[in-house]
């Protein structure tokens, strides 16, 4: 049996095993960084639906508001106006 030093003062062995450790650390860093861009991909769809929720509860927001102001108007409405012009007008003479 040889020990590593041994194995490595061949200088094709000692080739190999460089050129296979630099395949790994490739390898490696090739991984990384597909799961650095899956990772922004997520990150990316977390936002976009973080954002379309807030949408959604501004729209029922804004929905809810103006069901309210049709049982419960905040101006006067168009008949309340003329009743109050006819006993304008009843009142003044």
């Amino acid at each position: 049996m040889f020990s590593y030093q041994q194995l490595m003062q061949n200088p094709v062995i000692a080739l190999a095993v460089s050129v296979s450790a630099a395949h790994l650390e490739a390898r490696e860093q090739r991984d990384v960084m597909q799961s650095m861009e899956e990772m922004r991909q997520k990150r990316d769809v977390m936002d976009t639906m973080k954002s379309a929720w807030g949408e959604v509860v501004r729209t029922l927001s804004d929905a809810g508001d103006a069901v309210v102001h049709v049982f419960k108007p905040t101006e006067k409405s168009v008949v309340d106006k003329m009743a109050d012009g006819v006993k304008g007008l009843v009142n003044s003479s």
